[in-house]
């Protein structure tokens, strides 16, 4: 029995260890480098927006100007969030089987975070285009 099992042991190491023919597929089909940094800052900047919304639900604003100001600032949020979602699957079309980023906290988020992540997002992409 102990002889079965270390020839199992051995075979699956072999096989663990041998390269496959298929490693040249796997290379071209590499995740694009600013995959993570620009699925980040999408998710924050849609997080905001809807804490924002939240919270344009329960706090009283004067009508007129504030009101204006409030929405135009979650609608620049959620455009952010859009654009960098858009950017992300026209450069890595395997972005969508990633499995559902992890909720974020409304506490952990600020607009100058989330403006600071879509910057660095911007930047990265930048970078890697250039």
């Amino acid at each position: 029995m102990r002889t079965r099992l270390l020839m199992a042991d051995m075979v699956f190491a072999a096989a663990c260890t041998t390269p496959l023919a298929e490693a040249p597929a796997r290379e071209e089909a590499a995740p694009w480098a600013c995959r993570e940094v620009m699925r980040t800052a999408a998710v924050q900047a849609y997080a905001l927006a809807r804490l924002r919304d939240d919270q344009r639900a329960v706090i009283l604003l004067p009508a007129g100007k504030a009101v204006a100001e409030h929405e135009a600032e979650t609608k620049h949020f959620r455009d952010e969030g859009a654009r960098l979602m858009a950017a992300l699957k026209a450069n890595d079309p395997e972005a969508y089987k990633l499995p559902p980023p992890a909720p974020v906290s409304p506490g952990a988020l600020t607009e100058e975070k989330v403006t600071a992540g879509i910057a660095a997002a911007d930047a990265r992409v930048a970078n890697a285009a250039g």
